[in-house]
């Protein structure tokens, strides 16, 4: 199948990329085209409206793409396989992605965010039934050889983090993400909770079953509603699917995950001020031990990393620890 794909995540629909989906959606079908057009997240590069149009393999992109411009785009490329040169992206956006690996963004741009079976077909949840097959600790260790580090600035160990939660004993555990992106200009966890909203997902039913959590938290701020529309449409998909919930693909273990809305507060963003935040008090800071592996949301182990860390999460279980590692520089 041909496809159209327009990134529709927050940038992207402050400069109508809505608009410019439904205006292709009504050509396509006004002329009878065989083309699907796909709402896609964000891939990093903020040219909106980005479109890709795919035929047979072979991928042209437009940026700065109007509402206006979609006639001329059906037109001249869709019905007479002519592109149109003034509307392609330039040498530069070839450039800003041609020395990239990507990872955690490689279904950004590239799935619709809102369909689970476009995650599936990128290998989605596969990691998850791995995991399952593994013990916790064995989660862990792989973790921890990885050399995962937190991605929310601090850069603690992910493995240790999480051994530390499997040690503690408590009926209840907690997971959360901290999902509460506080610094200015700053949309890296947006990208990913807009774009690919089940790799947060499924690192975190991960790092639930090495950890023993019985529940799950993702703080998001409330001026993220595409993210917070989207990880809600995930979440129902998930269980529908057996992903989430009760008895997560007959392993005997339950799982659900629940979406906290912050206010926006930047001090929110620091660990043991979220958990007061989630718990209905004002969002302090406290002073540590006891660290949240000991006690911390409801007085319970809980353990807390970002979005980005989760989504790594997937790929170091599917490809391995060595492989995780042997990426980057010295």
């Amino acid at each position: 199948m041909n496809k159209i794909l327009v990134c529709v995540g927050t940038s992207g629909v402050s400069a109508g990329a809505e608009k410019v989906a439904n205006i292709f959606e009504s050509e396509v079908k006004k002329n009878n085209l065989g083309f699907n057009v796909i709402r896609v997240g964000d891939r990093g590069l903020f040219r909106d409206v980005l479109v890709d149009v795919i035929v047979d393999d072979k991928r042209i992109t437009y940026e700065f793409v109007k509402p206006e411009d979609v006639k001329q785009i059906t037109k001249e490329h869709l019905i007479e396989n002519k592109p149109v040169k003034k509307f392609l992206a330039g040498e530069d956006y070839k450039n800003f992605f041609e020395m990239q690996e990507r990872i955690v963004l490689a279904n950004c741009g590239e799935i619709d965010p809102e369909d689970i079976e476009e995650y599936i077909k990128t290998e989605g949840y596969k990691a998850l039934e791995k995991a399952f097959k593994m013990k916790p600790e064995e989660i862990i260790e792989e973790m921890k050889e990885s050399g995962l580090r937190g991605r929310g600035g601090a850069g603690f160990s992910t493995g240790l983090k999480w051994q530390f939660a499997r040690g503690a004993k408590s009926d209840e555990k907690y997971i959360i993400c901290n999902a509460d992106e506080g610094d200015p200009g700053a949309f890296m966890d947006r990208s990913i909770l807009e774009g690919d909203p089940h790799a947060l997902i499924e690192g975190m039913v991960i790092g639930a079953y090495a950890i023993g959590a019985t529940h799950g938290y993702i703080y998001c701020r409330a001026e993220y509603p595409l993210a917070i529309k989207r990880l809600n449409i995930a979440m129902d998909q998930a269980r529908e699917k057996g992903y989430l919930g009760k008895n997560i693909l007959g392993s005997g273990f339950d799982f659900d995950i629940i979406i906290k809305e912050g206010a926006g507060a930047f001090v929110c963003g620091e660990e043991t001020a979220l958990m007061a935040s989630i718990e209905g008090k004002r969002g302090m800071p406290n002073s540590r031990p006891p660290f949240p592996a000991q006690k911390g949301l409801w007085g319970k182990p809980s353990n807390i990393n970002n979005v980005e860390t989760f989504a790594n999460v997937r790929y170091i279980i599917l490809k391995g620890a060595s492989w995780f590692s042997s990426i980057g520089y010295k």
